[in-house]
């Protein structure tokens, strides 16, 4: 697990996507019995997901294409076992790769997942969180689009929180360098999650539900106690409802579980 205390969880069922992570790293490590080498692709400013998955027996490399992003991780995160880039480095492979909310970024990830493939080592794992593409929180984003009342909903999350009380709220992203230019491009079914991860030669392992509800109307009102039950609920769910899936895979052909 984690070397870091992991944060409160939040509408987004954030801390419950970094102990699915984590527990993927931990079982890939048990297995190999080695120290991992770990691609955290997409990584950002590296405050959400990166920081946390810094190991005493893990080489991580954090890559994104956003430079102020970049920037802010290398001079906060970055160390001898942490290292970040603007491209995979091509002399590598990887024990563990790590998608974090990254493939719905993507315009063809299939293609991406094949390119990354090639450098996975051959009892590598794949891990990563996507939006149901056709859930609450993409929803939720198409209606705003629309009625565009995101700031008072904001207002009504607050008066909420103070009258109600309602735990930590999320720190402010505008306070951390962030790619706000790079929106979702792929809205993933779990059948397509599947076919995508096919053809890059890969099969689904595992399957997770993240949070039930979030997204710019119900987040401001998603906190404390509530965020806690937004995320056990999404557990009792089917997965076609819930706004977040976790998954891990492996080489199609690959016979660890």
């Amino acid at each position: 697990m984690s070397s870091l205390p992991l944060p409160p969880e939040n509408a987004y069922g954030h801390t419950k996507k970094l102990r699915f992570i984590l527990e993927a790293l931990d079982r890939q490590r048990a297995r190999t019995k080695r120290q991992l080498r770990v691609l955290d692709f997409g990584c950002g400013n590296g405050a959400a997901v990166t920081q946390y998955l810094a190991a005493s027996d893990i080489d991580l490399h954090g890559v994104d294409i956003h430079p102020a992003s970049r920037d802010y991780a290398r001079s906060h995160f970055g160390s001898e076992r942490v290292h970040f880039h603007s491209a995979v480095p091509t002399d590598l492979t990887f024990d563990a790769i790590v998608y974090a909310d990254v493939l719905e970024h993507l315009d063809d990830p299939a293609e991406v997942l094949r390119a990354h493939v090639r450098q996975l080592t051959p009892d590598g794992v794949i891990v990563g969180a996507i939006p149901n593409g056709w859930g609450p929180f993409e929803i939720e984003h198409k209606l705003e689009r629309v009625f565009g009342v995101q700031r008072l909903v904001a207002a009504l999350g607050r008066l909420r929180r103070r009258w109600c009380g309602g735990g930590a709220v999320a720190p402010d992203a505008g306070a951390l360098p962030y790619n706000h230019e790079s929106g979702h491009l792929t809205f993933f079914t779990r059948a397509n999650l599947v076919r995508t991860l096919a053809a890059a030669g890969l099969t689904l392992r595992r399957f997770g539900h993240g949070s039930l509800f979030c997204g710019p109307w119900s987040t401001p009102f998603v906190s404390g106690r509530l965020a806690g039950i937004n995320v056990s609920a999404a557990d009792r769910m089917p997965y076609w409802i819930v706004s977040v899936w976790y998954f891990e895979a492996r080489r199609a052909r690959s016979e660890i579980w």
